[in-house]
């Protein structure tokens, strides 16, 4: 038991160490490929959580707006159906909200990715050209 306990040690402490002192080298090519790239791993660079609920909530009050203008100029209508109106807009302008946000966000998590890429080959890049 002495001598797997032992064993298992020396083996564990073997493969730890050329991983500390790999670590230098990592760190520098991390820091060429963020100055080079201006992504730095780790960061958040994608879509804002509750971003589909924001523009729905601003396509929601633009069409409350554009149904409140309509009734606006429809004098003779009555009460009932101008509210139904409104609400028509407000839930057809939380549609088109929600759309676009998530268009957005799709479009943010492609810019994302290609950062992150950029940063990968650069980084592969700088840990080639290291002497080993």
């Amino acid at each position: 038991m002495k001598h797997s306990l032992g064993g298992l040690l020396v083996i564990a402490g073997s493969i730890a160490f050329p991983a500390i002192a790999q670590q230098p080298l990592d760190a520098d090519c991390s820091a060429a490929a963020t100055q080079a790239t201006g992504y730095t791993p780790g960061t958040n660079s994608g879509p804002q959580p509750g971003g589909r609920v924001a523009g729905a909530a601003k396509g929601a009050a633009a069409g409350a707006v554009v149904g409140g203008v309509q009734n606006n100029q429809y004098g003779n209508g009555s009460g009932a159906l101008k509210d139904a109106n409104q609400e028509n807009k407000a839930k057809t302008g939380a549609a088109v909200g929600m759309a676009a946000a998530g268009s957005r966000n799709r479009q943010e998590r492609r810019q994302g990715r290609g950062a992150e890429d950029d940063w990968q080959k650069n980084y592969d890049t700088c840990v080639a050209q290291k002497p080993k």
